[in-house]
């Protein structure tokens, strides 16, 4: 094999597999010679075998690195991609687990199509948005409406799901352009108080799903090859099971990279909606800022600023927001877990006419905190839990609301 003479090696592992049928290194020889060849199917096939037979990390770590090879040499990159994150599984030690991921990125970013999953069930305060009031007084008036359940905040189990599968349609070094189809969807399992509260409600009345397909070109600067993109997507809403909304998105973000350890970015985002069922449309615009930087002591530290104007006949959607956030990402895992922390305040302000009172203010604070759990990562995937807290506080008491949510899922860890 080091002097390119696969045949040859072929020829002594076949000799090697004839004397006994269960060698697993004479599998792998003659799967790496038959790749070197050409004959991806057979080495495929070879492959398979020694993988059925390994009873080792380091047997198992080799096979799975040779039938990626065989599938990556064939064009077959996303099946050649699961198998790395299983020889990455079995890497026997560090070193070997650094180079199959390795392998894993130079495959992926060769790879023409790419997907995403994602999956997580949440246990959730507030699922429908509802008062975090039982009533509210409005008018002057010296007493107080008492709201029905279904409007005040219902708790329950949100489970989530969805998909992102694109294809780069050109691409070089420096630019490419890709078409991306993305898919979720979300609904509710509404707890036992909930259910006594609101008894006519179900929790899939609150369910919520999207399908969108984006065109989106991106390409990098000469000078520090900080990335740029511009998209344009195209996509459909559903709530509890109806059409709710479609919308045409146009997009376009800038990335500067201030020295070694500092980015920033800037964001702009315009959106049309068109609503169904008798709903109003809208129109959005979002621009946006921020910047990321590494501290001294490791850390990274991530600010942004935005502001949105969204106007539309429904006093809802008809809204003024500012909004600033902040992120810190640990430099280092605590007890195992890598963790990082977000606090975002919003203000809105809407001209509209609420229950014949014109205007309303809404000031809004989230914390989040969330803890990849490395330790127990499993073919490249590590569990990731979330606590999120926010709570909402507006000039009319109905829109008063407080949530308090956990949300466990999977990412990848590369």
């Amino acid at each position: 094999m080091r002097r390119a003479e696969p045949d040859v090696a072929v020829g002594y592992a076949e000799a090697l597999l004839t004397r006994n049928d269960e060698d697993v290194g004479a599998h792998l020889l003659r799967a790496r010679g038959l790749r070197d060849m050409g004959r991806e199917g057979e080495a495929r096939a070879a492959a398979m075998s020694a993988w059925r037979l390994a009873d080792t990390p380091e047997a198992r770590h080799a096979s799975a690195l040779v039938m990626a090879q065989a599938l990556a040499s064939a064009g077959q990159r996303t099946r050649a991609q699961w198998w790395l994150r299983r020889a990455v599984h079995h890497a026997p030690d560090e070193a070997a687990r650094r180079r199959a991921i390795r392998d894993f990125r130079y495959v992926r970013a060769r790879n023409p199509w790419s997907t995403e999953l994602r999956f997580s069930v949440a246990p959730r305060s507030n699922v429908n948005g509802g008062s975090a009031r039982s009533t509210i007084r409005i008018y002057d008036l010296p007493f107080d409406f008492r709201l029905r359940g279904s409007a005040q905040a219902l708790s329950g189990t949100e489970i989530a799901a969805g998909v992102s599968t694109g294809y780069r349609l050109r691409g070089s070094a420096r630019r490419k352009t890709e078409a991306i189809l993305r898919a979720d969807y979300r609904t509710y399992r509404l707890t036992d108080d909930a259910q006594d509260k609101a008894p006519t409600v179900e929790g899939s009345d609150f369910a919520l799903g999207s399908l969108a397909v984006t065109l989106a070109e991106t390409w990098r600067s000469r000078t520090d090859g900080a990335p740029r993109r511009v998209a344009a997507t195209l996509g459909q809403v559903w709530y509890g099971g109806a059409p709710y909304t479609s919308f045409l998105r146009l997009s376009g973000r800038r990335h500067w990279a201030l020295g070694s350890r500092r980015t920033a970015h800037v964001s702009v985002m315009a959106e049309a909606q068109r609503g169904r069922d008798g709903r109003a449309d809208s129109g959005k615009l979002r621009v946006g800022a921020g910047t990321a930087r590494q501290l001294a002591s490791g850390h990274r530290l991530r600010l942004h600023v935005a502001a949105t104007a969204s106007r539309s006949r429904a006093a809802a959607r008809d809204y003024d927001r500012l909004e600033a956030g902040a992120r810190l990402d640990l430099a280092e895992p605590v007890l195992g877990a890598v963790l990082d922390f977000g606090l975002r305040v919003e203000g809105e302000s809407y001209a509209g006419r609420f229950f014949g009172m014109t205007g309303r203010e809404d000031r809004t604070v989230t914390l989040d905190a969330t803890a990849d759990l490395a330790e127990l990562e499993q073919y490249g995937f590590m569990p990731s839990v979330t606590i999120r807290a926010e709570r909402t506080q507006s000039t009319l008491g109905l829109y008063d609301t407080e949530k308090l949510g956990l949300e466990l899922g999977w990412r990848s860890a590369f």
